[in-house]
């Protein structure tokens, strides 16, 4: 049967999580059985016909056991695959019924279109009504594909046609030793599941690339993953690898080396104030050998949890990191806290100029005063875990590469990853039959990134959805994102936020301020230290109004960073939601100001 928009409008996931935890639960069960008749085997050492006999019995219902397994494991990966297919789907659909409703359509359960914002000025038909059309059958093509690959896997199965595809030298008995790379969080997660604890170990210590990008295993095996990639680990083979800190270590040296030896090529005379190619080249290898490997060292320093212990502070959780080719850039991506044992997890996602050397240790401070601040809101700071994710690559904000910052680009090829990576998070739990309240919070570009992200993350995946100094939400409707409602916060200061609606709507999408149905935030940060208030008297300066122009750009962009400065309404603000409470009222921000002077007053 063709599948139709009446058909996937009624899509829902919940049966198909149902049947995956019963198939998880199976495949537990039976390698368990198959377990212990290996160990019942290999202790029997005595001979006869009746030992014969019984081993030959043994031994057959062994090979049993591993065929059941086998098609139990490929039916519980087919139904994960189908689980975040559906939610894909049902996304889709929340993204293509918004949009409609913003442009005056209805889309009825035939698929077909009405309203006023079917028809341009002239009474053609208008660009809405097309891309409207390009949705609707973009969604139709992939929920056929979900129920497409589905129907085959179970074919397969049914059939007893069906392999874990890793060939003849498992090292896990029916199930793949690695997951493959077209798998989806929540297949990831059962795959790791299904696993028995002596191979997680394994893959963990010795085999950590294969693992520790993977969205949907726990956060304490990425970390500690990370950390072997890190700072270097011995592989399957008792070969050593010394890490990526050492490598990069390595790099620097020998770019040192080399541009020393090609300064002194540099021929002398008229044109001595210049270096020749080679040595400018040389020099610019020096200078990204050099930042690579200073953006290691600060991980390393971040990371290093008998320092934070000293200071009070929760574990660091270092759940990736990576070195982008392409944009000469590192990635990275830390828990202050353990996201696997939190009620309640945020994710912070920064804007324009960030990178990890220069601002990692100033958004995993401002998180660990975030964990702290849950307090006033009733929950327990041990019980949150508040993550730093400096994991895309945003544009740069120096004066050579301003321009970057006009471009979606960078926010378009980040929201996929964004996107699974809290899908991830999800799957890890759910498999583990973990809760939590999950908060997503972008200030600046990183809100332009968080919002696109959002009209691709799963239903269920994120359960609040804070924007900060956006330039641009990231889409036109607060409908497209994957959030009720009343869970979508924005927040901007009162005055002199250079950011703060800057992009253009048709790319960066609507000014969070505009939203309909958003709730608005106090955006207080005036008692952050350097808030600039008196943009009236720069405004009309009357003697240099350049100069007051130069000035207004240089505070408007202090008070961009403000809604991270200590002891602001805005930040707790950002607490309280992370908390799963709602903002703070004006008496509980009185009250608390109160305590807080008392403390510091020693009263």
């Amino acid at each position: 049967m063709a599948i139709t928009w009446a058909n996937i409008l009624n899509w829902e996931s919940g049966s198909l999580e149902s049947i995956a935890k019963d198939l998880l639960e199976a495949s537990q069960g039976l390698r368990e059985a198959y377990e212990d008749g290996e160990d019942a085997l290999s202790a029997v050492q005595s001979e006869g016909e009746a030992v014969t006999a019984m081993r030959a019995t043994t031994t057959k219902n062994l090979t049993s056991l591993e065929r059941a397994l086998t098609n139990v494991n490929g039916a519980l990966m087919a139904i994960e695959g189908a689980r975040d297919g559906v939610a894909t789907v049902m996304s889709l659909v929340n993204s293509t019924l918004a949009f409609a409703a913003e442009n005056d359509c209805t889309i009825h359960t035939d698929g077909s279109i009405t309203g006023e914002g079917t028809k341009n000025r002239r009474g053609e038909p208008s660009i809405a009504l097309a891309k409207l059309g390009y949705m609707i059958k973009d969604a139709i093509t992939y929920a056929d594909q979900v129920d497409t690959e589905l129907y085959r896997a179970l074919k397969d199965i049914n059939n007893d046609h069906y392999t874990d595809g890793d060939g003849d030298d498992n090292k896990v008995i029916s199930t793949p030793d690695y997951a493959r790379s077209n798998w989806s969080p929540s297949q990831v997660a059962a795959w790791w599941n299904s696993l028995p604890e002596n191979h997680k170990q394994f893959l963990m210590d010795h085999c950590p690339d294969n693992i520790r990008h993977l969205d949907g295993i726990p956060a304490y095996a990425r970390d500690r993953a990370n950390r072997f990639a890190l700072e270097g680990y011995i592989d399957a083979n008792g070969h050593e690898h010394r890490g990526a800190l050492e490598d990069a270590k390595e790099a620097f040296e020998n770019a040192q080396k080399k541009y020393d030896a090609e300064l002194k090529n540099v021929r002398p005379g008229a044109k001595s104030g210049y270096t020749n190619s080679q040595a400018l080249a040389a020099k610019d290898e020096l200078e990204r050998a050099k930042t690579a490997y200073e953006d290691l060292k600060t991980i390393k320093k971040q990371i290093a949890n008998a320092d934070r212990m000293n200071k009070g502070l929760a574990p660091a959780y270092l759940l990736d990191f990576n070195y982008d080719e392409k944009y000469q850039r590192t990635t990275a991506i830390v828990s202050s806290g353990n996201p696997d044992t939190a009620t309640h997890v945020s994710t912070l996602v920064p804007g324009i100029g960030t990178n990890v050397r220069g601002d990692l240790e100033y958004y995993m401070k401002f998180n660990d005063r975030l964990r702290k601040q849950t307090a006033h809101a009733g929950i327990d700071p041990n019980n949150v875990a508040t993550i730093s994710y400096l994991g895309y690559v945003a544009p740069k904000n120096d004066a050579e590469h301003l321009y970057q910052a006009a471009d979606i680009g960078y926010a378009d090829r980040a929201a996929p990853k964004l996107a699974r990576f809290e899908e991830g998070l999800r799957a890890s739990a759910e498999a583990n039959n973990h809760n939590f309240v999950n908060t997503l919070i972008g200030h600046s570009y990183g809100s332009t990134t968080s919002g696109k992200s959002m009209t691709l993350v799963a239903p269920g995946t994120v359960d609040r959805f804070i924007m900060c100094g956006s330039p641009g939400s990231g889409a036109h409707s607060i409908d497209a994102y994957n959030v009720p409602k009343e869970h979508v916060y924005e927040s901007s200061i009162p005055e002199g936020d250079a950011v703060q609606g800057l992009g253009p709507d048709a790319f960066y999408g609507r000014n969070p301020r505009k939203l309909e149905g958003i709730t608005h935030l106090s955006g207080d940060a005036t008692d952050a230290e350097g808030y600039w208030h008196s943009y009236e008297s720069l405004l009309n300066h009357p003697f240099n109004p350049s100069m007051a122009n130069a000035d207004y750009l240089a505070h408007s962009f202090k008070n961009h960073m403000a809604y991270f400065d200590e002891g602001t309404r805005t930040s707790q603000d950002f607490a309280n939601i992370v908390a799963g409470e709602k903002q703070t009222t004006d008496k509980e921000w009185a009250a608390l100001k109160k305590a807080q002077a008392n403390k510091a007053s020693g009263h």
